[in-house]
């Protein structure tokens, strides 16, 4: 048909690019809306589908079909989903930092914005990090050791279970004890008695 655009056909050479580079800085994810603010059009998104170069992996959210997976799956698509604007934070941060036996039945997730959780397996921590808070693991971005170590302290989970992620911390070298005293001061007391607890359970 005359005027017809053809759902195949690629997104011009430089959006197309800049969406492989996003990608690849994502673990091979990215989002519906990246993909249009890149310039792709829902025909190229509906082609990629149809061509099977593109996979569907949540309402949203798709991923590069040769991008080699990884053991951060699970971790990597749903920051993909925030656009960036998610760390992987509390318990899950702790079990990729080594920290402590958590084992959470959830991806826990900070980030500043309100959207809601797409699935009930996250999570949520709503509140905005500092730069300082943060490092790269791969594709993610997780809180520190010491950032991890101040959530699990006001996060409810049991002493005994703290004690061990205070003490893998300090034993591999990832927590420093004056600093995470240090960090403890302007919280409230109760945070600051579990701390003490945890690092003198392992002096």
């Amino acid at each position: 048909m005359a005027g017809r655009t053809d759902p195949r056909r690629d997104p011009t050479p430089e959006a197309g690019e800049d969406l492989r580079r996003l990608a690849f800085r994502q673990a091979g994810y990215f989002t519906t809306g990246q993909a249009l603010r890149l310039g792709c059009t829902t025909e190229d998104i509906g082609g990629r589908l149809a061509e099977g170069s593109w996979l569907r992996i949540e309402r949203d959210l798709f991923r590069l079909a040769s991008f080699p997976r990884t053991d951060l799956e699970e971790y990597a698509k749903w920051c993909a989903w925030f656009e960036g604007n998610a760390v992987v934070s509390h318990q899950s941060a702790a079990e990729l930092h080594g920290l402590g036996h958590l084992h959470p039945s959830f991806v826990h997730l900070t980030t500043p914005g309100s959207a809601p959780a797409p699935t009930r397996r996250l999570a949520l921590h709503r509140r905005r990090l500092r730069d300082e808070d943060c490092e790269r693991a791969g594709p993610l971005r997780i809180t520190t050791p010491l950032c991890t170590a101040l959530d699990l302290a006001s996060g409810g989970i049991a002493q005994d279970l703290f004690d061990e992620v205070v003490g893998d911390g300090v034993a591999i070298g990832r927590i420093d004890p004056d600093e995470l005293r240090a960090a403890a001061e302007l919280q409230p007391q109760q945070i600051v008695d579990r701390i003490e607890r945890a690092l003198g359970a392992y002096g």
